[in-house]
């Protein structure tokens, strides 16, 4: 497990994901995603640590991923739990992620603590993703929710938890706090311009002290993946100020 793990998370305790598994749910095709092979390479150049891919990525863009990390993203739903954790390591994943939604009522928390104890009975490391009330139920997406939504994964066997920012560093510091295993946090919908998302980067990692970002929208959307990525690695792995970042992914504009 500690060595799967540090396939992961760097020497320096913090990961770069680049999420890719929407193809599993999306109502429509995006053209970075139709593409699959060809953005995986590119933000492989960029420097992503890792990619969070359906079962059917992983196979079909085997020579794409090369080196990097892949987590395989499934489904709580499915009820045959252990088989996920089976195929994810028939098809090389490095860790499996799923998502649970605490404070909704639903099994999920149970299944969840079915796919942890399979996937540590392997030896492969748990990534959970704890939505407090569900995407829809914003009035539960308050810091003290994503706080105890992050610590309830990590009772469930997650080894790394991937979470909302909650809006600040103080608020999220208490999260990485009482998560008690490394926060990552999630990119969400495409950001109102590049530095507004490199300065949520810069503040949830930096400043509040997660181990790091799994982010999708933001990157293949992008015009430029492999840019926006390598401003992402600047500050992750370099500690680069959002200007330093801007000035990595060539969108730095001076007067």
């Amino acid at each position: 497990m500690k060595r799967k793990l540090h396939r992961l998370l760097r020497p320096d305790g913090r990961i770069l994901i680049c999420a890719m598994d929407h193809t599993a749910y999306m109502n429509e095709p995006v053209r970075g995603l139709v593409e699959y092979g060809a953005t995986v390479r590119k933000v492989v150049e960029g420097g992503a640590d890792a990619f969070l891919s359906p079962v059917g990525s992983i196979v079909n863009c085997a020579d794409d991923f090369g080196p990097v990390a892949v987590v395989a993203s499934v489904e709580t739903g499915n009820q045959f739990l252990g088989s996920a954790v089976e195929r994810a390591l028939a098809v090389g994943a490095d860790a499996i992620k799923c998502m649970v939604w605490p404070f909704t009522g639903d099994d999920s928390m149970d299944r969840a603590q079915r796919i942890g104890a399979e996937a540590a009975r392997f030896g492969l490391p748990f990534i959970a993703e704890p939505i407090p009330g569900g995407f829809q139920d914003e009035k539960k997406h308050t810091p003290d929710m994503i706080a105890a939504g992050a610590r309830l994964a990590a009772e469930a066997g997650a080894d790394i938890v991937k979470t909302f920012y909650t809006g600040d560093p103080e608020t999220m510091r208490r999260v990485v706090a009482y998560a008690s295993v490394p926060v990552v946090v999630l990119g969400g919908a495409v950001k109102g311009s590049m530095r507004d998302l490199y300065q949520e980067v810069y503040d949830a990692v930096i400043i509040a002290g997660c181990a790091g970002v799994a982010i999708g929208n933001n990157i293949w959307r992008a015009p430029d993946p492999k840019g926006v990525t390598r401003g992402l690695a600047a500050i992750i792995h370099g500690g680069a100020s959002v200007d330093e970042a801007l000035e990595a992914a060539g969108e730095l504009v001076t007067a």
